[in-house]
């Protein structure tokens, strides 16, 4: 389908608008659909957009996330200024993520419980075991570094440490199937 405003590139967009009880469709290409400001205005009021989801999550200033801080940083690459993202939930260009890195780190220790990385979740019925293979793992670690230090008696109670783990690991695959 050809763009209703241009009439010259293929129409990518579809804006629907209801005005006195009936509904306008308007097929425009992603240039004429940047150009109209109208359609701007009702993507930043669509009252589905993450931001708005998350905005529990989000400082409403710019002071709540970095107080001492009192100067807006606006991105050199874009010209977009944190307090713009938190009001789109969006960023203007790939250089803001750089820019605005401090604030950035604030949030996502709000998204994931204090910590600045998500780690992910693992299911109940693997978490026992993962964490017993991962004590196990460790434990060689530690036996590795006891017999290069020559410290043998460590070395020998982390190897029996070892096997008691990993008889519970084989009884519990056993005992699960």
């Amino acid at each position: 389908m050809i763009c209703d405003q241009c009439g010259e590139r293929s129409a990518s967009v579809i804006v629907k608008q209801q005005q006195q009880g009936q509904i306008t469709e308007l097929h425009l290409c992603h240039i004429c659909a940047a150009e109209n400001h109208s359609i701007n205005i009702a993507f930043e009021q669509d009252p589905l957009a993450i931001h708005q989801l998350l905005s529990n999550w989000f400082p409403t200033s710019q002071a709540s996330i970095n107080p001492v801080k009192k100067e807006i940083v606006t991105c050199p690459s874009c010209g977009f200024t944190f307090p713009k993202f938190l009001q789109l939930g969006k960023f203007g260009c790939a250089s803001c993520y750089d820019e605005f890195a401090p604030q950035l780190n604030e949030i996502f220790k709000r998204f994931h419980n204090g910590n600045t990385e998500h780690t992910g979740k693992i299911p109940a019925s693997y978490g026992t075991t993962l964490k017993i293979k991962k004590e196990i793992e460790e434990l060689r670690k530690q036996m590795q570094v006891s017999i290069h230090g020559e410290h043998f008696e460590e070395a020998a109670r982390l190897r029996d440490e070892v096997r008691v783990l990993s008889s519970k690991l084989e009884g519990g695959a056993s005992s699960g199937s």
